[in-house]
Formats: C-alpha cells, sequence, structure tokens
C-alpha cells in the first residue's frame, strides 16, 4: 500500500509506503490520524501547513456492499480542530485499485 503526496508549493509528487501505525485505518480512521500526527495543532487551517487527506474507505477496492466510500480530512478552518467528510461513488473504488 502506498501514500501519494502531492505538495503544491514545489508542485512535486512522492510516493511512499504507508506507515506500520497506518496500516488497517481506512477513511476517517486514515485521515484523522495523519491529520492529528502530521499538522500541528497551532497551524492556520488555511494555512501553508495545513494538508488535506483523501483517503478510500478500509474495504474500497472490494466486493464488500457499501464500500466505495471515500473520506477527506483536514483542519477545519470553522472549528480548528480535525474535520472529516465522505462520499460514496466509484472514486473510492478506483482509488484504492
Amino acid at each position: 500500500m502506498k501514500i501519494c503526496r502531492i505538495d503544491m508549493s514545489t508542485k512535486t509528487i512522492n510516493f511512499e509506503e504507508v506507515k506500520s501505525e497506518y496500516v488497517g485505518l481506512g477513511g476517517r480512521g486514515f485521515t484523522s490520524r495523519v491529520i492529528s500526527d502530521e499538522v500541528n495543532a497551532i497551524a492556520h487551517p488555511l494555512g501553508k501547513n495545513n494538508k488535506l487527506v483523501i483517503a478510500p474507505g478500509l474495504f474500497a477496492g472490494t466486493v464488500a456492499p457499501s464500500s466505495g466510500r471515500l473520506s477527506v480530512g483536514t483542519k477545519s478552518p470553522l472549528t480548528g480542530r480535525i474535520k472529516e467528510s465522505n462520499a460514496g461513488g466509484t472514486a473510492a473504488q478506483s482509488l484504492a485499485k
């Protein structure tokens, strides 16, 4: 399993292996953990140090019913805390594959 990191300031794309502590997380769990681990608590939500994390659900890419969920997480400009939203459809299935 790989993570694709896109740095918008340098316009670079890097792929890396998923950290062992992230294995077994999908969707909301993954997005929340990455934001918690990698975004400083005092970082401005609309600043350059915030991250937008997009992750398929744990069972996306499988034939499990209702498994096509895609989660998007970030530090919220409204609350200053982690916010996650999700959507269904084929995007999560494609991303997971």
